[in-house]
């Protein structure tokens, strides 16, 4: 059994206690996960604390500068071949949970199946995410106040060759091309023996670059309760970041630290105007600084990786920025050198909602009206510089050094600009009527929406339209129906055809009820089933219309003196009968609670995605002579299982639970309008959404006779002894495009996602610990220097070096070197491409309640918390050289500790 399946066992048969809370009564597909599951992780983005969280929702780290990107979310995994992105609403409005505060969310729910995204019309079919904030309560003001202390240390960071080693290794790929070495004997020593390390240094960059750990600050203070009349929740949070850079403090005046800090202000009131209406407002705002060196993250990391330990000093012996003519990326430089550049970050999100209860004229009718306004806009001050650099070489027959300033110091340029902008509007107006009568339970509702966003630039907004009829039917508490009707616009569509229609249907049957499972030990036995339509529209704006501009070639009037007028030329041609992509969902699902302590919830999905907007010029001819539209006729059926279970009990003052949840899906194209291909197996029709095409390597050329005498010639490049040998896949013995096929799983979402925690508590002692991993995931291995040493100027990584084929190496696992390049070996293909499945220890928490008896000494506190916290400590994988969640020149992955305290009062 191999340890992927070993892996997914334990999951499956351990269990989740974060899974979907379930209402009796429903037929939908939702998981849900509330505050205090949330409370094990703080994260400057939210979203990356629904690690393994939700059944359901894959998420997935894309790089360790936390500040900058959010996790990556993903409902069942991949249904288009376009954005898989779900709909995410906080407090009901179209936002970014990225922009609160861990502390204020008071849960999260992942809406899943037709009778749950059905309502959310062209907006519905990748899942919806439902965020909903704190509110206050009739009670006793309770005050909370925390503070944590976070330290974050980098994980696996690229371990490259020293000075001498590379140039070394620069000479023997020099000699594999065929080329003079670069480096001569006495060179070789002055870097072995670093006798003149400003013209023959060995500097470490990623040490130099980068501290050992980053630390940063979070502190909150909330308020909540009230009474009949008003009820409150007010928190204020300040938390930052203060980065991995160094040096950064160099500059007299500003720092060039890329760190981050944030102050969210929340108030959200419940209003009872009179005994039959209630108003609810809620306000959050936010501040945000971002403050980075001149340079981007990205220049920065991609220089790290790719200047070698003996291209240059940090600094010649004259002072100045190190540098030559090949490399003008000094990382220190762009460090510290560059100037800096700022970002200031607003947003204000302002909502209301009044409800009144029409009782009087009906008895269970109630309507509603809701308005919200959000605004968020970022600025940029840029104090930028070209640093100045030059190159100090040494002359061995004149016996003197060489200095040449290639570049002056420049001065500080102040520029600033405004980044996104973006302004949302919603409005919305509903009907309710609920009733129950005998042993019949119904609960309807209409609702009408309408969503305008608009940010800047031309051609940028959007506005979306949506009216809604719902019913909910339970007879006897036992036999369930749903029903859901929506129609829903866009204005990205054609104004001739923007609205589609989405229905859905859902039953169920609660068999715990029946007179024949009454049993005391079981407390709920449910079976369901839904079938319905969502839609996606998320598409650029004008797609339906032909755009001409003026590009055209010119055209010439006059007989005696020609004039040229230049013409006009289509540029885009109008997609003919634009729609939204359709999603049919299929779902069938069990609830399960025994004894109140084991849980059990399971689903089968099935997702027939139609009408996607994929390219069409894999069947249109390029005489045409202007860019083909795009058409709605690509086809993917995702389907899959999901998996969670757990177990709660209590044995006096012990406490424990276990629990784990298990989710498998796998999508099919099943058209896209692909080109001609000659061979099934190249076919991209009938695989995953980014499946991976490349050669299948056989093993390495030992000699020249080998490659001479081999029957199969490879047609991609000069082929020379290190290099790799490919599969002839149609037997024609050549090694051409023709020979590529399908390796490994895909490389944009793993099919297996899986998760299993465990916690435990004694007398207020506590310990909680999760790990989340991934299965039948596959990424391809192209780092700079990391895995394509030398090429393109690149250092080369220790790990490359040691494993290497050469002549005194013929057992090496990886290719020669080479300085110009090799179609042969640096393409897609088998070698490059790995397992990226893994299982990390996403949380260890200890802690400890102070007891009440104690506490209640003090008369003024009601609990007090201590925890130590570590996150991302461990991963197993088979990549080992980087996260598989960061692959590439990035900021690592962190391994991130806190320290801090609850008190409430």
């Amino acid at each position: 059994m191999s340890k992927n399946i070993y892996i997914i066992l334990i999951s499956v048969l351990c269990s989740f206690h974060a899974m979907a809370q379930k209402d009796t009564l429903a037929t939908s597909a939702v998981a849900i996960t509330t505050s205090d599951k949330l409370s094990h992780k703080n994260s400057i983005k939210p979203s990356n604390q629904l690690f393994g969280m939700l059944p359901g929702l894959q998420v997935m780290q894309t790089d360790g500068a936390a500040w900058e990107n959010g996790a990556s979310l993903s409902v069942r995994g991949q249904g288009s071949l376009n954005s898989n992105a779900p709909l995410i609403l906080v407090d009901g409005y179209q936002r970014s949970m990225d922009e609160l505060t861990s502390e204020e969310i008071e849960s999260v729910s992942v809406l899943k199946d037709a009778v749950a995204t059905a309502l959310y019309g062209i907006r519905g079919a990748n899942g919806v995410i439902l965020v909903k904030t704190k509110r206050g309560s009739v009670n006793e003001p309770q005050i909370n106040f925390s503070y944590e202390f976070n330290m974050a240390t980098p994980n696996r960071l690229p371990e490259f060759v020293d000075g001498y080693t590379y140039a070394s290794a620069l000479n023997e790929a020099l000699r594999n091309d065929g080329q003079p070495a670069r480096y001569s004997g006495s060179e070789l020593d002055a870097f072995k023996n670093q006798t003149m390390p400003g013209f023959y240094p060995n500097v470490d960059w990623v040490g130099e670059a980068l501290r050992d750990a980053t630390y940063g600050d979070n502190v909150n203070f909330s308020a909540q309760g009230g009474s009949r009349f008003v009820r409150y929740y007010t928190s204020l949070n300040f938390l930052d970041n203060r980065g991995l850079l160094q040096p950064t403090e160099t500059n007299e005046g500003y720092s060039t630290q890329q760190k981050y800090s944030k102050l969210n202000v929340r108030t959200n009131l419940d209003i009872t105007v009179s005994p039959t209406t209630s108003v609810q407002l809620n306000f959050m705002g936010n501040f945000s600084e971002h403050n980075r060196p001149g340079k981007v993250t990205d220049d920065i990391f991609n220089s790290i990786y790719q200047v070698p330990a003996g291209a240059f000093p940090i600094k010649t012996d004259k002072g100045v920025w190190g540098g030559t003519t090949t490399y003008s990326n000094n990382p220190i430089a762009f460090i510290s050198g560059s100037g800096y550049a700022r970002s200031q970050t607003r947003a204000l999100f302002a909502d209301m909602h009044l409800k009144q209860d029409l009782s009087w004229l009906l008895s269970g009718l109630s309507v509603g009206f809701q308005i919200g306004l959000d605004n968020t806009a970022s600025y940029w001050d840029s104090n930028t510089k070209n640093f100045g650099y030059g190159s100090a070489v040494y002359d061995w027959v004149k016996d003197e050094a060489i200095y040449t300033n290639l570049r002056n110091e420049g001065t500080l340029s102040f520029s600033k600009s405004v980044g996104d902008v973006r302004t949302l509007f919603n409005l919305g107006l509903y009907a309710n009527y609920a009733k129950i009568w005998g042993k019949h339970n119904l609960n309807a509702t209409m609702q009408y929406s309408m969503d305008k966003t608009t940010m800047k630039g031309r051609n940028t907004g959007r506005a979306f339209m949506d009216i809604v009829g719902q019913v909910h039917y339970a007879y006897n508490n036992r036999y369930l129906l749903d029903l859901s009707l929506s129609g829903s616009a866009s204005s990205i569509l054609d104004p001739k055809d923007r609205w589609g229609i989405f229905p859905a249907l859902g039953v169920g049957w609660v068999l715990s009820n029946e007179d024949f499972l009454d049993r005391d030990w079981l407390s709920l036995l449910k079976v369901r089933a839904s079938y319905g339509i969502s839609g996606r529209a998320d598409y650029e704006v004008n797609l339906f219309k032909t755009i001409y501009d003026n590009s055209g070639n010119s055209f010439y009037f006059g007989s005696q003196t020609p004039a040229g007028l230049g013409g006009k030329r289509v540029s885009q041609l109008g997609i003919n009968g634009l729609t939204y992509e359709k999603s049919h969902k299929l779902n069938a699902g069990l609830d399960f609670i025994a004894w109140n302590k084991l849980s059990l919830s399971m689903d089968a999905f099935y997702d027939h995605r139609t009408d996607i907007l994929v390219d069409a010029g894999g069947y249109t001819s390029s005489v045409l002579g202007v860019p083909v539209p795009k058409k709605n006729n690509g086809i993917v059926d995702n389907k899959g299982v999901e998996i969670a279970l757990s177990w709660n009990d209590r044995i006096s003052d012990f406490a424990y639970h276990i629990g784990g949840q298990f989710t498998f899906a796998r999508n099919e194209i099943m058209q896209m309008n692909e080109e001609y291909r000659p061979y099934d197996y190249q076919k991209r029709t009938g695989t995953s959404i980014g499946q991976i095409f490349g050669y299948e390597v056989q093993g390495i050329y030992q000699s020249q006779e080998q490659i001479d005498n081999r029957e199969v010639k490879q047609k991609l490049g000069t082929v020379r002894p290190g290099d790799l040998m490919f599969k002839d896949q149609n037997g024609d013995n050549i090694i051409d495009s023709y020979d590529q096929v399908a390796l490994g799983y895909n490389a944009g979402m793993p099919e297996i996602y899986y998760s299993f925690d465990l916690g435990a508590e004694y007398k207020g002692v506590g310990v909680y610990a999760q790990f989340q991993g991934t299965g039948h995931y596959t990424k391809m291995l192209d780092t700079r220097s990391v895995y394509r040493p030398i090429v393109g100027n690149n250092t080369i990584s220790t790990h490359y070096y040691e494993n290497r084929w050469s002549e005194s190496t013929p057992n090496g696992t990886l290719p020669r070197l080479t300085y110009t390049g090799s179609d042969n070996n640096y393409n897609n293909n088998s070698m490059w491409i790995t397992d990226a499945s893994f299982l990390k220890l996403r949380t260890l928490e200890l802690y400890y309640n102070f007891p009440a008896r104690l506490l209640k000494r003090t008369k003024f506190m009601d609990g007090a918390k201590l925890f130590a916290r570590a996150h991302d400590l461990f991963c197993f994988d088979k990549i080992d050289l980087q996260d598989p969640e960061a692959l590439g020149a990035v900021h690592p992955t962190m391994t991130q500790y806190a320290f801090g305290f609850n008190l409430s009062f």
